[in-house]
């Protein structure tokens, strides 16, 4: 079944971390005095995905508004690989060979619970409650695991719903009376009506996790429960979530096409995707902007109708960052990490160079933020504000890369009938129990 052999190899790596911790007492841990650079400052380095050249940005313009951290800190950034998961495995090699990495490293709030079980990320809740008046309420959150506050909440995304307003108001479809899937699926009849090769959102063959983690993060579905056992087959959650998703693709208004493919900016592009059922992400000039160059104006951003049961929910709850065990400067690396991210500059600066939501009250107020976007106006702010009240995160555990694994195409299976939605999630279970047998074991 699901070529269990083949995916239990692909996890062994994973699945060995998860035992062998985080190498306590044989941490050397180096003092800052040891960490300097030629000109007498602390060098920090900090690993993140993709390319540095955003952060290098960032961190300029802090420097600019916070001269004595210029003259106190020398930052390198450097590619842990292409995506979030590339930079786990690069974390979690250099725990097990007792080894430095970075002082600070960028993640996905998915990746955090698998590091704070294992006890391997330092303590911050110093700087977070520094900061706790001027915070908003999804950024503490991102910041906590369980009984821990161990991370810097660097970009939050709360799901938001992009949708050509133009083709909208054509078809005389209004997205703030689009309710539930039933209304979604209506809306989309009535667009195809005028445009019979248009569709109202995509589901493709390789589907992304956070097309079901949108909805799973806001109904209260599990995979485990509190002592670790699989109970995907049972949840309440992840059945809803299927049985919509699955009711959309039935209808015919739903594109069978993939996220990241060239068939899917190119529909974005020529208004064969009229609306987008994404996060806030999707708002950064890098995305939508890009792919649908020369719409500016045409596009709207909204808050999500209600589909599976959820009013609200987030993709992996957002990005943060993380001081590792093996950190040679954890105190100079939080110190740097406070003004990056929590302080209103760093917001802002940030703000300029990634299109984040500021989590810092003062910065979300300024107005370097609270202006009408270029692409999609004044309903940008709005949405933001109305998706940031419904934040949430699902409950990740630390199995969750090798749970998404497996869970990811059995949704998929079932969303597009290949499988009875009931059949998908006892197989997903099945597989959970055998691969990884508990989740926090």
């Amino acid at each position: 079944m699901y070529k269990k052999k083949l995916l239990a190899g692909l996890l062994v790596g994973i699945l060995a971390f998860g035992t062998s911790g985080c190498g306590g007492d044989g941490q050397d841990k180096q003092g800052s005095e040891q960490n300097s650079s030629d000109g007498g400052k602390v060098k920090l380095t900090g690993m993140v995905w993709g390319n540095t050249e955003s952060h290098e940005k960032m961190t300029e313009e802090l420097f600019k508004a916070n001269p004595e951290l210029a003259d106190k800190y020398e930052v390198e950034w450097i590619i842990g690989g292409e995506g979030d998961a590339n930079v786990a495995e690069k974390i979690r090699l250099a725990l097990s060979a007792n080894e430095a990495a970075a002082d600070f490293v960028q993640l996905n709030y998915t990746q955090v619970a698998e590091f704070a079980e294992a006890e391997c990320l330092e303590d911050v809740s110093a700087s977070i409650e520094k900061y706790q008046g001027d915070l908003l309420d999804a950024a503490v959150t991102l910041s906590q695991y369980k009984d821990q506050t161990i991370a810097f909440p660097f970009e939050l995304k709360p799901r938001l719903w992009f949708y050509r307003s133009d083709i909208f108001e054509e078809a005389q479809v209004d997205a703030a009376q689009i309710k539930d899937v039933d209304s979604l699926i209506e809306a989309g009849k009535k667009i195809q009506a005028i445009y019979p090769d248009s569709y109202i959102w995509n589901i493709g063959p390789d589907a992304t996790a956070y097309n079901y983690f949108l909805t799973l993060s806001g109904n209260g579905a599990r995979f485990n429960d509190e002592e670790g056992n699989y109970t995907v087959a049972s949840d309440p959650g992840v059945k809803s979530m299927l049985e919509d998703y699955k009711k959309l693709v039935d209808s015919g208004v739903v594109m069978n096409v993939s996220d990241w493919t060239k068939d899917w900016e190119n529909a974005l592009n020529d208004g064969t995707l009229v609306s987008q059922l994404s996060a806030a992400w999707l708002s950064q000039d890098s995305f939508l902007p890009t792919y649908a160059s020369g719409q500016e104006g045409k596009w709207k951003a909204a808050v999500w109708p209600e589909l599976g049961g959820a009013d609200g929910g987030s993709d992996a709850g957002g990005s943060v960052f993380v001081i590792p065990a093996f950190s040679s400067a954890p105190k100079e690396a939080a110190e740097f990490l406070e003004a990056l991210t929590l302080s209103e500059e760093g917001r802002i600066a940030i703000y300029n160079n990634v299109f984040a939501i500021p989590v810092n009250r003062k910065a979300l107020e300024s107005d370097a933020v609270n202006t009408p976007n270029a692409f999609l106006g004044d309903s940008l702010l709005s949405a933001q504000e109305q998706a940031l009240e419904q934040y949430k995160i699902f409950d990740y555990s630390p199995k969750a890369a090798q749970e998404t694994t497996i869970a990811i195409e059995y949704f998929t299976k079932a969303v597009y009938g290949d499988m009875s939605i009931e059949e998908a999630m006892e197989a997903a279970q099945e597989d959970m129990e055998n691969i990884i047998g508990n989740a926090y074991q």
